[in-house]
């Protein structure tokens, strides 16, 4: 079994052409809706050929009741944050990155969007108030060398 080694990489493994990773963010205010159970809040648009590493929802101002939210994608409703209550500030449990690398409908706190997505939260149980801020750490890996030749060398 050989060993290949890289040259030609950068000084750091990366490349200073390589697309950056990004936070996205936004403040969701329930109170300026009448929202009830069932609602999905579009939050945070993902761009076609996108990686999710993860995403999050930090409780800024607490609300009352008993209604829950989740925090998820077209594909799985909470994908990230499962059933959370809003009359607790701060940061909410990211559900434990697990699934297989199919990344299907099981949640699994990351993924991996062939085609445009929203994040979104949905109100599970009934109508929800407070404000909350919705982040999510997405990477471009569109076209990442799909035209182009190698630019290192193996030896």
């Amino acid at each position: 079994m050989a060993t290949y080694t890289i040259t030609g990489g950068g000084t750091t493994g990366l490349s200073s052409s390589a697309p950056k990773v990004r936070v996205a963010s936004i403040v969701v205010d329930f109170s300026s809706t009448t929202n009830a159970a069932g609602d999905v809040f579009e939050c945070i648009e993902v761009p076609a050929n996108s990686y999710v590493v993860t995403a999050g929802v930090d409780i800024l101002t607490v609300g009352t009741g008993s209604g829950t939210i989740s925090l998820g994608d077209g594909d799985d409703v909470d994908r990230y944050v499962a059933a959370v209550v809003m009359t607790g500030a701060g940061q909410k449990i990211i559900v434990a990155q697990g699934g297989n690398s199919s990344m299907g409908t099981t949640s699994a706190a990351y993924g991996l969007y062939a085609t445009a997505d929203t994040i979104d939260i949905v109100t599970a149980t009934a109508a929800v108030n407070g404000v909350c801020r919705v982040w999510a750490v997405i990477a471009d890996v569109d076209g990442l060398g799909d035209s182009q030749g190698q630019k290192v060398t193996f030896a």
